[in-house]
């Protein structure tokens, strides 16, 4: 073989790694914008690299009716007649749903097939006394 094969070859191997990173666990080290490291804080994922669960992610949703069973009586406090009420109480409004994940916790990590974006799939937790990670 000749110096060119050689070269050809190296250059191959060095663009075509054989070891990928699997599924890893990350920290998060901000929630806005999100910020998650992993391997032990040696790369940080961000921005267009990073896919959240939504079940993660700060939302608002809505509703229309809210069903339930209520006992008991509503005190009304109006100045000067007050009163109570006994009845059915109909609702509807928002519900503002707080970010499940917070800086420091755990995340599972799992890379795409190119290795290019990664997704964060739920925050784990350690078992106490059987990881290292554990508190």
């Amino acid at each position: 073989m000749s110096w060119e094969y050689d070269l050809a070859k190296e250059f191959t191997s060095r663009n075509n790694p054989t070891n990928k990173l699997g599924p890893c666990l990350g920290k998060v080290e901000s929630v806005s914008p999100a910020i998650i490291s992993i391997q032990d804080g040696n790369y940080m994922i961000q921005g267009d690299q990073l896919y959240v669960s939504y079940h993660l992610l700060e939302r608002e949703t809505t509703y229309s009716e809210l069903v339930g069973n209520m006992n008991g009586s509503i005190n009304i406090d109006c100045h000067p007649c007050g009163g109570s009420y006994q009845g059915s109480i109909n609702s509807s409004g928002h519900i503002h749903l707080d970010a499940v994940w917070k800086v420091g916790d755990l995340v599972l990590v799992v890379p795409s097939e190119s290795g290019q974006q990664f997704f964060v799939v739920d925050v784990v937790r350690p078992i106490s006394g059987c990881n290292s990670q554990a508190e």
